[in-house]
Parts: structure tokens; C-alpha cells; sequence
């Protein structure tokens, strides 16, 4: 009986030990005070590469002949000496403001566009402005 005693008191006092050390542990922690957090907001431009600027449009000349009932034979007469074949490609009045106001709508859409793309390069350059403290 003697030896039952001893083997609890033993088993008693290791159980104590390990649960102070386990205590230790999960609360070592807990007991240092926190960092304090501080929270800074910084606005950064982001450097964006600006890409160089496509090559100008280098447009062909292109000639329009205006024919009629009155000048269709003197017509026909001059281009064939100085084209060879005759061809026609015919416009109505209408078609032909049409076509006008198509190419002035691309225009007024390039521009804008154009407009868009310096507004973005100039938005992007880093400010030249020297700071004074």
C-alpha cells in the first residue's frame, strides 16, 4: 500500500509541473503589451512609361471628277488617254454630304481621343514644382 502512495504523490507533482509550464506557454504572450498601430495614408504617383506617339497619317492625293449629261463624252475621251481604263464610281448629292459628314464625325473622335491620351501623359508626369519647407 506504501507503494501506491508514493507512485500518486510522484504522478501528482510531475501533472503540477507540466501544467505550470503549459501555462507558461500559452499565456507568455498575453503578457506583453501590444505595439501600438499607427496608420499612415500616403498618396504615391504611380509611374506609368508614356509610349511615343504613333507616325503621322501620310495620305495620298486623290483626284474627283465631277461629270455630267453635258461633259460625259469629253469626259470619257480625256480619261481614257490618260488612265487607260474607265471606271466610275458614282455618288448621289446626299451620299456625298453623307461622306463628309462621316469624315468630320472621325475627325471630331480622333480629337477627342487625342485630347484623352495628353490628358493621361500630363496626369502622369512627376510634379516639377520644387518643395519649400
Amino acid at each position: 500500500m506504501a507503494q501506491q502512495q508514493n507512485y500518486g504523490v510522484k504522478s501528482w507533482g510531475k501533472l503540477a509541473i507540466l501544467a505550470a509550464v503549459a501555462a507558461i506557454f500559452l499565456t507568455g504572450c498575453s503578457r506583453m503589451p501590444e505595439p501600438e498601430v499607427k496608420v499612415v495614408t500616403q498618396v504615391q504617383k504611380i509611374a506609368v512609361p508614356v509610349v511615343a506617339r504613333p507616325k503621322p497619317i501620310d495620305l495620298a492625293d486623290t483626284r474627283v471628277y465631277v461629270v455630267s449629261k453635258n461633259n460625259l463624252e469629253e469626259f470619257i475621251a480625256e480619261f481614257t488617254d490618260e488612265n487607260g481604263e474607265l471606271a466610275f464610281v458614282a455618288l448621289s448629292i446626299g451620299d456625298y454630304e453623307n461622306l463628309a459628314l462621316n469624315v468630320a464625325e472621325l475627325r471630331r473622335y480622333i480629337n477627342q481621343q487625342t485630347d484623352i491620351i495628353v490628358y493621361y501623359e500630363e496626369s502622369m508626369k512627376p510634379d516639377e514644382t520644387p518643395k519649400t519647407d
